[in-house]
């Protein structure tokens, strides 16, 4: 064995913390989200993941066509995108901007019972 072959590849982690939100939060699903750089190189089915983290938080667990390539896990990002996406509705142009923010809060409404508290979990190289 070499000397290089000693060195740790840190791929372990203390599960402190996630076991911590696991027996805190029993009844969470887990979400789970890779990086990129999880398997940059797509020659392995699976690869092993150096960073690591995880909170609650909250996904919108719904087919959502405001921005298809996204799963929204932040409320006030997903506000800011369906703005933008009812900004592009020619009725709206026409709104005041205390009309436009009835209407916005009227949609935002309609997404309210998909939001979901979780688990989330990060993972990257």
């Amino acid at each position: 064995m070499t000397e290089k072959e000693k060195i740790s590849t840190d791929l372990l982690h203390s599960t402190k913390d996630l076991r911590k939100l696991i027996i805190d939060n029993p009844d969470l699903p887990l979400l789970v989200f890779a990086g990129e750089d999880a398997n940059y190189n797509g020659d392995y089915p699976y690869m092993s993941c150096s960073c690591i983290n995880s909170y609650i938080g909250e996904f919108l667990d719904c087919s959502q066509t405001i921005n298809e390539s996204i799963c929204y896990t932040d409320r006030d990002d997903f506000e800011d995108d369906l703005a933008d996406y009812l900004d592009n509705f020619e009725d709206v142009a026409t709104m005041t901007d205390v009309e436009f923010d009835a209407r916005l809060k009227q949609e935002l409404a309609k997404y309210e019972p998909y939001w979901k508290k979780c688990i989330i979990l990060y993972v990257n190289n």
